[in-house]
């Protein structure tokens, strides 16, 4: 799954729970897009979560509640191409 981030902090990235239990539902890695690279997070990553945050946030659009898990932001390796 990809998931656009809009901002970090001091190299961490947040991303909601639910998307994590997703990904982890689906069997897949989840890839974080930022400012145009991308950090691919492997599925054993996501299953051992690192929470900063120890409140949980409620959606501005339902009653929902949901909770950040941090990500060092660490880009994947690009392959440049000699010509």
């Amino acid at each position: 799954m990809r998931y656009k981030i809009k901002r970090q902090y001091k190299g961490l990235v947040s991303v909601r729970d639910y998307i994590i239990d997703k990904c982890i539902k689906n069997n897949e890695p989840l890839i974080i897009e930022f400012e145009g690279q991308q950090m691919t997070v492997s599925l054993s990553s996501l299953k051992s979560k690192f929470q900063l945050h120890n409140k949980k946030f409620r959606s501005k659009y339902s009653e929902k509640t949901y909770e950040l898990i941090d990500f060092v932001f660490e880009p994947d390796p690009t392959h440049t191409t000699l010509f």
